[in-house]
């Protein structure tokens, strides 16, 4: 070897050496990063997996949320994933990395709810949408209301406010048969079919709407008006977590009806008097007593009669409600386990006081107020290492306290009495009335807080147990699993109600007209107003009970087989038997003591190849007790299938601008065994007096007697579903086109002709209706750098029903005609304005309602309507569809929440539209009583006159006094003047949040939390302002709905 060699192979040798010291002093002084995971709310993430790229390297966080790892890489990227969450890459610039992990509400791999069981989320063909309950909060006690505005499909519209009966009126997708309009959806709660609206939202893990035939074929009959699946939290494996909630707040009434003031009422009701008599009601000296004794204008008057319990103005609605009530809620729940045994266990409270007043010289209060303590408690083994066992015990112990009066017939009776006839009370505290025969005329807040009062005691205790078990014991079986579920669950129910009947008074002394007169009989020596009894009553407290006692037991065991051939072709199936027992333990007769069973069984197979291409089957076997023997059982199947674009080959060029695609489309039947609100329909009752048989009272006819039968509805479903996403699947676009057939409907047979011999109206099932529609829905989900993090959403759902056949008669028009008009459709007459003067009546030649001829009975100012048969004479042939009825159209929601470093902020929409009501009833149509009176809206000054006789753009026609009054007769008819519009966007939630910073959480025993203000109902925006244009009320008697704002704070240990 030469020099030259050797130099070499020194060079070598000596950076063999260098590089070998470099590798040891490496591996003496390896590079280490520590950090903590949380998610957006700040919460610290427990199993989040921390992975060094390129290597196997890698750890999870602990029960603090922090890891440490030992990089073996020079640029070293850390890739942290976790189930729901987007995951990660960061590149490791220091030896500290705090990461915060944004959820993925798009993930394939993420497994959904379905009926009876889980799918990926990828695999899913059905029609459905789920809401994660992990960050929705809202100062409400009724999980109904908080649905509102969030999910696609799902119309909640809220009917009353009332403490503990405020429960909002649910449909998928809209309605869409003419029997039993307002049956909502089936609910099922893990699993069973249960009440979901009474459970604590923090106990909630998801909710999950099922839609279409593909989702709910699987329920037969209870699937006919789509499902809501609940599911609550189980537990998981962790140290135990422990969350506190509380919060306390105020709440107010979103609208109060704002009704005239003495005087204005005095003036109208002048008005109509005169219009109708020609003379006035009230006199010029009673109006000028009525504002001096209440402060009008200066009393100028000696006469000591002239006091506000002789000459009173009340507005009855600010006696009965208060500006303020209150409610708070706490909660307290732990979560955690071992591998073989994890643990949900949760204790809450709530409680609301309503905005009606009370009488404090009462012995008893009045004061609507509810409160409700709720428990739940999961508990999740695993008893070998393919058996696992799931035990849930939940429920609920709620008290309420209300007036023993009905509250809408005391609101009724504040639109009833008007504001000048009697005070609230009298100076001693007696109850004011004015009929010696009749209790209820009284005062309105005499009978609100002077009546007595009632207590509800509602208790409901679940308890289900569930039992799965690995079957891969052989090859054959590898990937069956079964399952068995039981549940039993009681309700009780118990009122009490403590009812009073006092006497009422009136002032004793006699009048001129309607002018008091001092005669020495009005008031006594020392000044006092002498009362006389009016109606005579007693003090004895009347005491009523009522309970109710309801059992449930529920049956279920199930097959299942999931399994992946050569890594691509996944295989599913399910087979199902369950049974429900229903027990009414209080039947006061023999059909209502029988216990309701339902019994059916379902089967689904899948199969998709490799993500892309999917197809499902359904089928519900369901049987049914309302139908006779040999005719209960139905069958109802489904199909679906899929296709992802987004998975094939040849779209990866254009993932970067749509990250996923996916088409699916699905058909079948569903059923329904509704026969009205009869049971065993197929049956005719008959019915005997004095041993005699005298009429024919029919739930449905049996084939062995008329030849008809009652039979299933059936409903063909179809759906077209396509869900897009963009920009890494931080946006999400679902779009569904659906459409419902509804045949067989069981409905009354009004066509038949009189000859064929029925003591009654027949029924068949003869109806058919069609709904059909479209929803749309959107979620972006992102995170701008290291603070800034926006979640957006929205959905909006179109539906329109029409009825395609109804069993009636021809109608002698084709605009009388219903079929092709929607369920809910209202009929009327088409007003085209008022009256300006008597020649514009006899110009028009058409006589109205009775009228021999023209203008006889009609008057200036009054409605005019349109005569649709050309007859000349206004009647019920004129009628036609003048609106659609008060579930709205469409339906849509929209909102946010927005986060920048410890602050967030979160907003929710709720709007309707294609919503409208006829106004009628007391108050809203002015002295159409017999006697006239009653109170009246504010807006009554909106009224026509004679002064401006062509001016119809107002909201009252010429005033009459009493239903007697042929002005009154025609003007309150149904009509387009009376209709109105019911759209309304409101301000469903806003929330601030201040999340506690890392400073906080490092240096004490608290792992995350955060303090909130939140607001519910905070703003409503209608052109409709007379009341809550969600209530259930043609005229404003009913509790309005409820504002709330609380502040809070949640603490994570």
């Amino acid at each position: 070897m030469n020099s030259n060699g050797f130099i070499a192979l020194g060079r070598g040798i000596m950076c063999l050496f260098l590089l070998t010291v470099s590798l040891m002093v490496q591996a003496a002084n390896p590079v280490k990063v520590t950090g903590r995971v949380t998610d957006t709310t700040g919460e610290l993430m427990i199993g989040v997996t921390i992975q060094e790229k390129g290597t196997s390297n890698g750890t999870i966080t602990d029960m603090n949320g922090t890891y440490n790892l030992t990089l073996t890489t020079k640029d070293p990227i850390l890739v942290v994933s976790y189930i729901g969450y987007q995951t990660q890459e960061k590149k490791v610039n220091g030896t500290v990395l705090d990461i915060t992990l944004q959820d993925d509400v798009t993930t394939l791999d993420e497994v959904q709810v379905v009926g009876y069981g889980t799918m990926r989320k990828v695999s899913v063909v059905g029609a459905q949408s789920t809401l994660k309950m992990e960050h929705i909060k809202a100062p409400v006690a009724n999980m109904s209301s908080i649905l509102a505005g969030r999910i696609s499909g799902l119309v909640a519209v809220q009917r009353t406010g009332v403490p503990g009966q405020d429960d909002s009126d649910i449909w998928i997708r809209g309605i869409s048969s003419m029997t039993n309009t307002n049956k909502g959806p089936l609910i099922l709660v893990d699993g069973i079919e249960r009440d979901f609206k009474q459970l604590d939202p923090e106990d909630i893990e998801s909710v999950t709407v099922l839609k279409d035939a593909a989702s709910t074929a699987v329920y037969g009959v209870r699937g006919g008006n789509g499902v809501i699946l609940i599911t609550t939290k189980p537990g998981i494996v962790s140290e135990p977590k422990f969350s506190v909630d509380y919060y306390e707040g105020f709440t107010r009434l979103t609208r109060i009806p704002d009704l005239v003031d003495g005087y204005e009422y005095m003036d109208a009701v002048n008005e109509a008097y005169n219009n109708t008599y020609g003379a006035p009601y009230y006199s010029q000296q009673y109006i000028e007593n009525t504002k001096m004794a209440n402060g009008l204008i200066p009393n100028t008057s000696n006469d000591r009669t002239v006091n506000k319990y002789l000459y009173p103005n009340v507005d009855w609605m600010k006696e009965l409600y208060k500006n303020f009530g209150r409610n708070r809620r706490a909660n307290l729940n732990v979560r955690g386990g071992a591998p073989n045994a994890s643990y949900y266990i949760s204790l809450s409270y709530y409680d609301e006081s309503g905005l009606t007043k009370t009488d404090p010289k009462q012995p008893y209060s009045t004061e609507i107020s509810y409160n409700r303590y709720n428990f739940l408690t999961n508990i999740n083994l695993k008893a070998t290492k393919k058996t696992t066992m799931d035990v849930g015990v939940n429920g609920w112990f709620s008290s309420g306290n209300y007036p023993a009066v009905d509250l809408n017939d005391i609101f009724s009776k504040a639109m009833m009495i008007n504001p000048v006839i009697y005070p609230v009370e009298y100076p001693d505290g007696s109850n004011p009335g004015f009929s010696q025969y009749q209790r209820e005329f009284d005062s309105p807040y005499v009978t609100l807080t002077r009546r007595g009062y009632k207590t509800e005691y509602k208790t409901q205790i679940n308890s289900n147990l569930k039992v799965t078990q690995d079957l891969d014991f052989w090859d054959w079986s590898k990937g069956f699993t079964a399952h068995a579920l039981i549940a039993f669950d009681v309700r009780a129910n118990q009122q009490l109600n403590y009812k009073v009947d006092d006497s009422t008074w009136k002032p004793a002394g006699r009048k001129n007209g309607d002018v008091w007169v001092d005669d020495g009989n009005l008031f006594d020596e020392a000044g006092n107003l002498i009362l006389q009894e009016e109606y005579k009553g007693n003090s004895t407290v009347n005491f009523e009970r009522d309970k109710q006692v309801y059992r449930t037991f529920y049956a279920e065991a199930a097959l299942n087989y999931k399994r992946l051939f050569g890594g691509v072709h996944n295989v599913s199936g399910l087979l199902l038997f369950n049974m429900r027992d229903y027990r009414d333990a209080n039947g006061d007769n023999l059909i209502n003591s029988l216990p309701y069973k339902q019994m059916s069984l379902s089967s689904r197979v899948t199969y998709s190849y490799n993500d892309r291409y999917f197809i499902e089957g359904n089928v519900g076997y369901t049987g049914s007790e309302n139908f006779s023997p040999g005719h209960r059982f139905g069958v109802f199947p489904a199909m679906a299938v899929g296709w992802v674009p987004s998975n094939e080959k040849f779209w990866a060029s254009v993932t970067p601008y749509i990250s996923f695609l996916k088409f699916r489309y699905s058909h079948g039947l569903v059923g329904s065994d509704s026969l009205g609100d009869t049971r065993f329909g197929f049956e005719t009752e008959i019915t005997s007096k004095n041993g005699y048989s005298n009429s024919w009272a029919q739930g449905g006819i049996g084939i062995n007697k008329y030849g008809y039968q009652a039979r299933w509805c059936t409903i063909l479903k179809q759906d077209l579903g396509i869900e897009i996403n963009f920009l890494n699947n931080d946006l999400a676009f679902v779009f569904d086109l659906f459409k419902e057939h509804r045949d067989k409907i069981f409905v009354s047979r009004n066509n038949l002709p009189l000859y064929a011999g029925f003591a009654v109206s027949a029924s068949g099932n003869v109806g058919i209706v069609e709904n059909k529609g479209f929803e749309a829905s959107f979620e972006y989900n992102h995170q701008f750098g290291k603070d800034w993090t926006v979640s957006l959403r929205g959905n909006f759902t179109m539906n329109e029903d029409e009825i395609i056949e109804n069993a009636e008669p021809a109608p002698a028009y084709p605009w009388l005609e219903k079929r092709g008009t929607n369920v809910l459709a209202r009929f009327g007459y088409i007003a085209e304005g008022l009256y300006e003067s008597e020649e514009e009546i006899k110009e028009r030649n058409i006589t109205q309602f009775g009228e021999t001829y023209p203008g006889q009975l009609v008057k200036p100012g009054d409605i005019k309507y349109k005569d649709l048969n050309g007859d000349g004479h206004i009647d019920e042939y004129d009628m036609c569809k003048i609106g659609r009825g008060d579930v709205p159209k469409y339906y849509y929601g929209f909102g946010g929440d927005f986060r920048y470093k410890n602050i967030g902020v979160g907003i929710l929409f709720q709007g309707t539209a294609g919503a409208d009501r006829v106004m009628e009833g007391s108050g809203i149509r002015p002295f159409t009583s017999s006697t006239g009176g009653g109170t009246l809206y504010a807006n009554i000054t909106d009224r026509w006159s004679k002064d401006d006789p062509s001016n119809d753009n107002v909201f009252y026609p010429r005033l009459a006094w009493s239903s007697a009054d042929p002005s009154n007769i025609n003007n309150f008819q149904t009509s387009t003047w009376w209709q109105k519009d019911m759209s309304f966007l409101r301000l469903k939630q806003f929330t601030v949040s201040y999340y506690f910073p890392k400073a906080w959480t490092k240096k004490s025993f608290l792992s995350g939390g955060r303090f909130y203000i939140m607001g519910s109902n905070v703003l409503t925006f209608s052109k409709f302002k007379l009341w809550d244009p969600e209530l259930n009320t043609n005229n404003g008697i009913s509790y309005p709905n409820v504002s709330s704002y609380t502040i809070g704070v949640a603490i994570n240990l």
